[in-house]
């Protein structure tokens, strides 16, 4: 069994940036996430979301308090590996602002680097094949409540 290294290891829980901070186009990453076959395994399908969240935590020092998920979107364009490294961008996409607050969507662009061991996975897909791909599109939605700015 190989060491697990958290790479959230230094990255606050809760961010200090405010979603009205943040700007349309505004760019970051690119981020590497390791999925382990362990975690592909219990997650299924929900391997995405978790990467995006952890992708999201990294990308804004800390996630913003008060936000809540209006809507998420999954695009897969080719079959992981149970075991691989991804790397990942996040884009600002669309700021709306709507009667319940302000509606920030982020669009994370996430394109394989291949197994994590590097070797081709013996059924043949979801392998080293598709390295430099992208592997998925990922679009959140996220409402920051209008009296957001306010309470700090």
């Amino acid at each position: 069994m190989s060491e697990r290294v958290d790479t959230l290891a230094g990255v606050p829980l809760l961010s200090e940036l405010r979603y009205e901070q943040l700007s349309l186009g505004q760019r970051f990453g690119p981020f590497e996430e390791r999925v382990s076959a362990e975690v592909s395994e219990r997650l299924g399908a929900g391997v995405l979301p978790l990467v995006t969240l952890r992708v999201l935590r990294r990308a804004l020092d800390g996630i913003p308090p008060g936000g809540v998920l209006l809507r998420q979107r999954f695009a897969a364009h080719v079959e992981l590996p149970a075991e691989c490294v991804l790397s990942a961008e996040v884009v600002v996409t669309a700021q709306e602002q709507r009667p319940r607050g302000l509606a920030t969507t982020f669009t994370f662009a996430l394109a394989s680097t291949g197994a994590a061991d590097g070797v081709r996975s013996p059924e043949g897909g979801g392998s080293s094949a598709h390295a430099g791909a992208l592997a998925a599109t990922v679009e959140w939605t996220i409402l920051a409540p209008p009296d957001e700015a306010s309470r700090r």
